[in-house]
């Protein structure tokens, strides 16, 4: 659902509200019962800068560096879980 943002034609109160696309705009200002006017936003799209939190992370981080902070990861996992750090990779030939 988009957020809409709607500001008041009486008292200038700004509002941001989700709803579907189909929704009627709200009646009436909550603050002063003045009439609410829809305002033009801008929209906001991912386009694939970030795909992931992984990836957000590390986006700053040189590969070596990405390398040693889930190398300190992935140590800590093993020492909470009990599980040898090796035994946390399957190994292909």
């Amino acid at each position: 659902m988009p957020i809409y943002e709607y500001a008041c034609e009486a008292c200038s109160d700004e509002v941001e509200m989700l709803q579907p696309i189909n929704a009627p705009p709200p009646n009436c200002c909550a603050r002063c019962g003045g009439k609410m006017e829809r305002k033009f936003s801008r929209a906001n799209s991912n386009l694939n800068k970030f795909t992931g939190r992984s990836s957000e992370r590390y986006a700053k981080h040189t590969v070596e560096r990405q390398a040693q902070i889930e190398s300190d990861r992935l140590t800590e996992h093993s020492k909470k879980t009990g599980i040898a750090f090796n035994d946390l990779f399957e190994v292909h030939d």
